[in-house]
């Protein structure tokens, strides 16, 4: 443990599926009550107080900076790892990590934080939860920050674009990622199948009922473990098959494209019975019940470990395509909180200009398997001769050619990724129609975009 992390450990019941929606979305639905906590025009800290801060003795004295983190696991002890090098790097700033359950733990804690108007300085905010926090006037901008040596050249052109708003950065890439498709190679080699990913989702299919069924290690095998939270990677399948979520507002969900995605994953898992819904499906993975999973390229580390631990080789490649490829943009990027101190606002700034430098932002890519997102970690040393090590970590570069930004509508509209959580849940486990499963959805979604469209064309399109 290190001194400049405190974890929130509050205890986890298990979740029936109404129940994991619910929680699901509380992020999301809470994001638009945030208005009332402040003026988006109004930049001083108000009445806004900052969480509770315990810096050891040799930190003691310094600007305090409060940074909430929902990462965990390897990329938790990574992020700490740099923490603690720039609180010993400088004598004026200490930054605590206060860290909670994932991207949605976050959001809802950060909702509940403005409501009580107690906030961190400095924050995690996911691709599509830092829009909701812009919209309703809790983000910082950014630009006055920027230095010489640091500022939006310092990025991938493309990443950061993503978190600008009518040329101001709101949130910068931090953590930023693409799905990949991950693969046992004993698995694919024991079934005579290529040492590669599918190149297209009826090839995926072929492969899967050729590899389901098989021993390996005395599991019977399936193809694929899904999970019903990965509305993420359901973005990507619709435009795979020419479909999407929105079109700008105009949401385009229940499409005849649409609905030929969603029938796709609905047949794998309840006719051809080549995947399942689990629990965790990166354990699944490690543990040989499934030959392949697709996850974030920040899984990378922590499956290659797991893969290396259970005595296997860990395969990876591009996500498949159908009649387009279909590559979300995800992960998450830093922002600051609009109504945090001002002298705390500075300090947390210069926390993320260090995360920028080229060998924090380089040993943040290897360490985690995240993108590097700044243009100097990707020709450093340590990243290229990682990637000379091991190719996969430079198959989420080389992807973001064919990636893009999530619809605007799974960006803005708070009920979007709780609704489309809800079809692949019921398409997986109640073998629901897609039509109807998406037609539901999209009643939803389109009644609650209007609820924001007046407030996003004022400030965003």
């Amino acid at each position: 443990m290190f001194p400049s992390i405190r974890r929130n450990t509050a205890p986890v019941a298990s979740l029936s599926r109404r129940r994991f929606l619910a929680v699901a979305g509380i992020a999301a639905a809470s994001v638009p009550i945030l208005a009332a906590c402040g003026s988006p025009a109004g930049g001083s800290s108000g009445s806004f107080g900052q969480p509770d801060v315990n810096p050891p003795g040799e930190f003691a004295g310094r600007t305090d900076v409060v940074f909430w983190s929902g990462w965990a696991g390897t990329n938790g002890e990574v992020l700490a790892s740099l923490i603690r090098r720039f609180n010993e790097s400088q004598n004026d700033i200490y930054v605590e990590i206060q860290q909670f359950q994932g991207y949605d733990g976050l959001t809802e804690k950060l909702s509940a934080g403005l409501q009580a108007r107690q906030i961190p300085d400095l924050a995690i905010f996911s691709d599509v939860s830092w829009n909701k926090f812009f919209l309703s006037g809790h983000l910082e901008p950014m630009n006055g920050y920027f230095t010489d040596t640091w500022n939006a050249g310092t990025y991938h052109d493309r990443l950061f674009q993503e978190g600008v708003v009518r040329g101001e950065a709101f949130w910068v890439p931090f953590g930023r990622s693409t799905p990949l498709f991950y693969y046992n190679k004993e698995i694919f080699a024991d079934a005579g199948l290529p040492d590669r990913a599918p190149e297209t989702w009826d090839e995926f299919r072929e492969w899967g009922n050729r590899i389901t069924g098989r021993d390996y290690r005395g599991n019977r095998l399936m193809m694929r473990a899904y999970t019903g939270a990965d509305d993420w990677y359901m973005q990507g399948l619709l435009w795979n098959f020419g479909g999407s979520i929105s079109d700008g507002l105009d949401v385009t969900v229940d499409s005849a494209a649409a609905i030929a995605a969603a029938e796709f994953d609905r047949a794998c898992v309840n006719d051809d019975r080549i995947g399942y819904l689990a629990q965790e499906m990166n354990t699944d993975f490690t543990n040989g019940l499934v030959a392949t999973v697709c996850n974030s390229t920040g899984s990378l580390s922590g499956l290659t470990k797991g893969a290396e631990a259970a005595g296997f080789e860990l395969g990876a490649g591009f996500l498949p395509v159908a009649q387009d490829t279909g590559v979300p943009t995800g992960g998450a990027g830093l922002g600051i909180l609009k109504h945090a101190d001002p002298e705390r606002k500075a300090a947390a700034a210069k926390v993320i200009e260090f995360l920028a430098g080229d060998d924090a932002a380089a040993e943040w890519a290897v360490g985690t398997g995240y993108l590097p997102a700044t243009k100097g970690a990707t020709t450093s040393p340590i990243v290229t001769s990682r990637i000379a090590e091991n190719p996969n970590y430079g198959l989420a570069v080389e992807q973001l050619d064919r990636a893009r930004q999530p619809d605007a509508v799974r960006r803005y509209v708070s009920s979007t990724i709780l609704e489309m959580r809800t079809v692949i849940q019921k398409l997986y486990t109640e073998n629901a129609d897609p039509a109807a499963a998406l037609a539901a959805a999209a009643t939803v979604i389109r009644r609650d975009t209007e609820d924001i469209r007046s407030r996003y064309e004022e400030l965003v399109a």
